[in-house]
């Protein structure tokens, strides 16, 4: 075993440079900020959605690759902002199971709303709705201020529907949306 001295001058050092160290270890300790950006906040944001029924690779799109095609188009910062309400299901030409669920607020103004909501895997598992042969995708029109989840109706009519078939039909379920809310713009 071998001992190692130091000076009282390389002492003090170490002793400091130990002090500096588990100071800024109590920094990494606190609690990270966990709230992601607001995307709203971006000025190039002028449509806001909100997405139901999205099966996982799309929820990766809408997240990573949204805002390199349609940065103009924002999921909404709240159920107030939402211009657009757009429904996404996978082998089925019915929408019912991707409506909107109700949004509960406590008492402190803490609201569940979630403007991407993916499929509900107690129905379907994640992975048959990846491997999806048709991609359907209905995009309705609701005046902002004026959306709330409890109320939309299944027979409400959409005012975009489209299907996709083959390779890729995730993305261009969600791009064929996207591209008609863009050439809607916002009526507020």
């Amino acid at each position: 075993m071998e001992t190692i001295s130091a000076s009282p001058r390389d002492t003090a050092t170490i002793v400091s440079a130990t002090t500096k160290s588990s100071v800024s270890v109590g920094d990494d300790e606190e609690y990270p900020d966990t709230k992601p950006d607001n995307e709203s906040a971006d000025p190039a944001c002028r449509t806001f959605f909100a997405a139901y029924g999205l099966a996982p690779s799309q929820y990766k799109w809408m997240a990573e690759s949204r805002r390199k095609e349609f940065s103009g188009i924002c999921p909404a910062p709240d159920v107030a902002h939402v211009d657009y309400v757009v429904l996404f299901t996978h082998d089925s030409d019915s929408y019912t199971y991707a409506m909107p669920v109700p949004v509960h607020t406590d008492h402190n103004g803490f609201s569940d709303f979630s403007p991407l909501t993916t499929v509900d895997t107690a129905l379907v598992s994640a992975s048959e709705v990846e491997k999806a042969r048709y991609e359907f995708v209905w995009v309705f029109h609701v005046t902002r201020g004026a959306f709330d989840p409890a109320k939309f109706s299944a027979r409400r009519k959409p005012q975009f529907t489209t299907y996709v078939k083959g390779s890729r039909a995730s993305q261009r379920s969600i791009e064929d949306a996207f591209n008609f809310v863009e050439t809607q713009g916002v009526t507020r």
